[in-house]
């Protein structure tokens, strides 16, 4: 795990070495081990390296091949190098090292840009053609590492955090269309859009190639469209478990410990009981670590779930308790990390758990990050599921009832989002009304945005729902929370929901078995049946990554008053009379607090104006 950087000249002009210097220096944290520059005319490229395989110097970067011909800077890792490797060694390639890095350059140079479709992991690289003066770049099929660019007529600039583009002198300016988006319709990381205008994110699945001195950006990988056969039904639970399993263990290849995340949810806690089924299976006796944050609010306290897992997995837990106080002394902090707002300080526990990670020393974990967005684990899917059976009423009555039951909304609350859900242009009414109480009017009726809502929440079946879930509305936002948390206290996360074998054996499964019975994930829960303890696995109601969010603002609100007061640099956005009196209010919406105070704050620590 790594940062890149990267400067390529179109005016031939030869690229300083201190400028990409300077890039690695802001994204230290990304990887303190090493670190190292390559320039050449009018290209130069950079990594800082967080050591997990081959440790030695010489698997350091920018990393050349055997010929010098290729040097590559890459973020990320690749799961199955092994295998990859072996391949290559029987068509006669040499490695120097035994590093995933080297595998991909010589995959490239074997299969060229097919060399992606081979990898299983999560990366960002960039490979410079000494001879033929070719740039290549990819990012993971689902986006797990992040690679940021800038273009203009004289040069691309490159690298895995917002911040090293900043620091060539790039116009720093609001991008008042994400503003928009997030403000009215709590949208973020939807598309190739960042907050800062002119400064673009490269999507989930796509590369980046520049010949000629032409850039050119097109997507390389798209879900395989298929379905399980009877014959495959029959042994899916069984199929399904292993790949889970193999996901995991191949997770677990590393020169340095692995821990684990655990919310004391479904996932968190499928992936600690593989996990320890793995070690014993390999005859390691190393006791798991397992990092949790815990609240004194009994509703979103995991503790009681936590300590069925401990007791079955014999790890060593670590509990953190991340409070107000801590949120008021990192929140510069995190921003400045983060680079971007986001849509809740959910986060902030996050961080947090990241934050005791590294000071246990651990560099490597594994986490549950992507599981309800391709299983369908959201309630909001279930609305959508629901509609697939309005022509058999006696399905859609027992799913309904049963769904009553299983996600703890009572029947007029679940009854109101079904149609909510599935009627957009009554939630872009509601939102656009909620939006009109705190943003001011003249930007409110400034930007039509109705398309872009549309797009992302106006899924007219369960299908085009899970898309938007899986490329736009949730997965990429909280991919970017664990990267950009996780690798400012220099931690790898590892997401074995997210190995491609398991999503798109997962993408070919009938819906029927992903929701069923009023469960979500159904498959997940048959499949883990002796693995994991039953209480979890029948778990209801669980709420993913709360926060007692609510009460912070209570405990910090003379905080909040003052920095909505005091140059209050949103004042473009948000009209901060109204917000103050939403905030005074008993009964008020912490969530578009949160969201006001994301914008302001990231304003401030990156010096924006509106």
């Amino acid at each position: 795990m790594c940062g890149i950087s990267g400067i390529l000249n179109f005016n031939k002009e030869p690229v300083k070495p201190e400028y990409v210097e300077k890039m690695n220096t802001l994204i230290h944290h990304r990887g303190p081990d090493g670190k190292g520059v390559f320039c050449e005319d009018n290209v130069g490229i950079g990594s800082n390296r967080l050591a997990i395989i081959d440790l030695r110097t010489i698997a350091d970067q920018p990393l050349f091949d055997i010929t010098e011909r290729y040097v590559i800077v890459y973020n990320g890792e690749i799961f199955n190098y092994i295998e990859v490797r072996d391949e290559l060694l029987q068509k006669g390639y040499k490695f120097k090292t035994k590093s995933d890095t080297e595998v991909i350059i010589n995959a490239y140079i074997e299969y060229g840009e097919d060399c992606l479709h081979k990898l299983n992991g999560m990366w960002a690289f960039a490979i410079w053609d000494r001879k033929e003066k070719t740039l290549f770049c990819s990012r993971d099929r689902y986006g797990i590492k992040p690679f940021y660019y800038y273009k203009d007529a004289d040069r691309l600039i490159f690298g895995s955090e917002i911040k090293q583009l900043l620091s060539r002198g790039i116009r720093k300016e609001v991008n008042d269309e994400m503003v928009y988006d997030y403000l009215v319709f709590n949208f973020i990381d939807h598309n190739e859009l960042t907050f800062f205008k002119n400064i673009f994110k490269l999507p989930a699945g796509w590369k980046l190639t520049v010949k000629n001195n032409r850039l050119s950006v097109a997507r390389w990988y798209e879900l395989p469209e298929n379905r399980l056969d009877d014959s495959e039904i029959a042994s899916l639970y069984r199929d399904f478990y292993e790949l889970v399993y193999d996901s995991v263990r191949l997770r677990l290849r590393s020169d340095v410990e692995v821990g684990s995340c655990l919310s004391g949810g479904l996932d968190s806690s499928t992936i600690v009981c593989l996990m320890h089924d793995a070690l014993v299976k390999e005859g390691k006796t190393d006791i798991q670590k397992t990092y949790t944050a815990c609240f004194d609010d009994k509703e979103i306290d995991e503790r009681p779930y936590v300590e069925e897992v401990i007791k079955q997995t014999n790890s060593t837990k670590y509990y953190l308790f991340p409070d107000s106080k801590q949120l008021l002394d990192d929140l510069d902090k995190m921003i400045w990390h983060q680079e971007e707002p986001f849509v809740g300080f959910t986060v902030f526990s996050q961080w947090s758990v990241f934050k005791k990670i590294h000071e246990t020393g651990l560099k490597v974990v594994l986490d549950g990050q992507g599981s309800d967005e391709i299983m369908l684990g959201y309630f909001s899917f279930y609305p959508f599921y629901l509609k697939r059976h309005l022509l058999n009423p006696i399905k859609f009555i027992s799913e309904y009832f049963r769904a009553i039951g299983k996600t703890q909304l009572g029947f007029p609350k679940f009854t109101a989002n079904l149609f909510y859900f599935n009627l957009p242009y009554i939630r872009y009414k509601e939102v656009r009304s909620s939006a009109g109480k705190f943003i001011k009017q003249d930007f409110l009726n400034s930007q039509n945005r109705k398309n872009v809502f549309y797009e992302m929440i106006g899924a007219g079946d369960l299908s085009a729902n899970r898309m938007a879930n899986l490329w736009n509305i949730s997965l990429p936002s909280l991919l970017r929370y664990e990267d950009k948390s996780s690798m400012a206290f220099s931690v790898e996360a590892r997401l074995p929901f997210l190995d491609h074998r398991l999503v798109e054996y997962i993408f070919s499964i009938p819906y029927d078995f992903l929701i069923k019975n009023g469960w979500t994930k159904y498959v997940l829960r048959e499949s883990m049946k002796n693995k994991i303890p039953e209480d979890i696995r029948l778990r209801k109601g669980k709420l993913a990554f709360s926060v007692p969010q609510k009460r912070w603002f209570k405990e910090i609100h003379n905080d909040i008053n003052d920095m909505m007061s005091n140059d209050f640099r949103s004042g473009k956005y948000v009209d901060s009379k109204k917000l103050l009196h939403v905030l005074s209010s008993p009964k008020y919406n912490d969530k578009v607090i949160s969201r006001v105070l994301g914008l302001e704050k990231w304003m401030e620590v990156f010096d924006l104006k509106s």
